[in-house]
């Protein structure tokens, strides 16, 4: 009785050591640093709130707490509003609800001090109160499934050109869903939610996430170029070599060269871009 006593003992203590050690830790998974939870985790000031400081602040964030091992369990998002630096944030306690984005296209707030303020009921108050805020240049990404990324370190970018209009020449074969997004954040997602077919233009939804993905209704597409307009709208156009060209005609002597962008307008003076040459009676994809 007396060692079936003294072991229950020593669980005890055991679990209330496990009990002990199992630290509450608050952290701020996001675009700048790749949504892990292993890092950016604040600091217990004694008072009631939590802190740290964030070198480069952009793209979009959640709030997550877990307590002993990682996980997403639990986790503060967005209000539907951008959160303003200086400005107290009230977020909303929603697993997998909408990342919080910042007021502003493309910003960055440089040195950051966030600190978060948990509640009653779940309520949670951000304060971000950034050294300085400066513009981002703008970007538009291409991520998806294999060979494609979901990483936006590694994703790759559109080539801005004339306008609003961004290509993307992609080396290898896309067969799998991918989506559109601007400035590494995933409220900026763009897509179709649907099959796409080559040298159509596609008006695509967005901002939003979450949002379905797009994929080739062909099954496959290599080497293929993507064309990107932006504004009030975003389009989508999607070639293949060849695919855009069968309607354009060789019409001049064989030896001289004519230029057509990837829509089949002919260019003068085709300058830092995809083009379609046309000499000799042959269509060539070439990069100038």
């Amino acid at each position: 009785m007396k060692k079936i006593s003294t072991l229950l003992a020593a669980m005890a203590v055991a679990a209330a050591a496990n009990s002990v050690s199992a630290e509450t830790v608050w952290c701020m998974p996001g675009t700048y640093q790749d949504w892990k939870l292993e890092t950016n985790h604040f600091d217990d000031n004694g008072d009631g709130t939590y802190s740290q400081t964030i070198a480069d602040l952009y793209g979009d964030f959640k709030i997550v707490m877990f307590e002993g091992a990682s996980s997403w369990d639990n986790q503060w998002c967005t209000n539907g509003t951008p959160l303003e630096d200086g400005v107290p944030y009230q977020a909303k306690k929603e697993n997998n609800g909408g990342n919080i984005l910042m007021a502003g296209d493309n910003v960055h707030y440089i040195n950051a001090k966030v600190t978060i303020t948990p509640g009653a009921d779940d309520a949670l108050t951000i304060l971000v109160q950034a050294e300085r805020v400066e513009d981002g240049q703008e970007t538009w990404q291409l991520v998806g499934e294999a060979p494609l990324e979901w990483n936006f370190s590694t994703a790759p970018k559109f080539t801005k050109g004339d306008g609003d209009v961004w290509t993307l020449a992609y080396t290898g074969t896309i067969t799998k869903a991918f989506k559109v997004v601007k400035n590494a954040a995933w409220s900026n997602s763009y897509s179709t939610a649907g099959a796409l077919e080559l040298d159509q233009v596609y008006t695509l939804t967005g901002p939003q996430d979450p949002i379905d993905n797009m994929s080739p209704a062909s099954g496959s597409w290599e080497n293929p170029t993507f064309t990107l307009t932006t504004g009030d709208t975003v389009t989508l156009k999607v070639t293949t070599a060849g695919s855009g060209v069968e309607a354009v005609e060789a019409d001049t002597a064989a030896g001289e060269a004519v230029y057509y962008n990837l829509q089949g307008q002919r260019v003068a003076n085709p300058e830092k871009g995809l083009f379609i040459r046309l000499q000799g009676g042959k269509a060539t994809k070439v990069a100038l």
